[in-house]
């Protein structure tokens, strides 16, 4: 598959729901509006995913922040810190790789 701007917005539309497209939406927005760095933080994505009912999980790694798995709640941000990368790449399921892998393909053709 090509990463053209119409595939990456065509595996966007139909791997997403309606509600987990405008969680997207209202998280970004939100951050742009609140955050020094435009970027929604986790705190912004917790209060998105409660109001909208979306995974908490899967709506951070869309923002590149990706929870690890365990008892113990620990979160890696690799937007901020791309050098963590490497903690996270074995470890997120497959809700985590996509929204990840989605936004990383709509950043590369955007």
């Amino acid at each position: 598959m090509e990463l053209t701007e119409e595939a990456v917005l065509d595996h966007y539309m139909t791997r997403f729901d309606e509600r987990t497209r405008r969680a997207h939406t209202v998280a970004l927005a939100g951050a742009i509006a609140t955050a020094k760095d435009r970027w929604p933080t986790l705190e912004l994505v917790r209060r998105v995913s409660n109001i909208y009912g979306v995974a908490v999980e899967e709506l951070g790694a869309f923002f590149g922040l990706i929870r690890q798995p365990g008892e113990r709640e620990v979160w890696v941000d690799v937007f901020r810190s791309p050098d963590n990368q490497h903690l996270v790449r074995d470890t997120m399921d497959a809700g985590q790789r996509r929204a990840y892998g989605t936004m990383l393909a709509m950043l590369e053709v955007a």
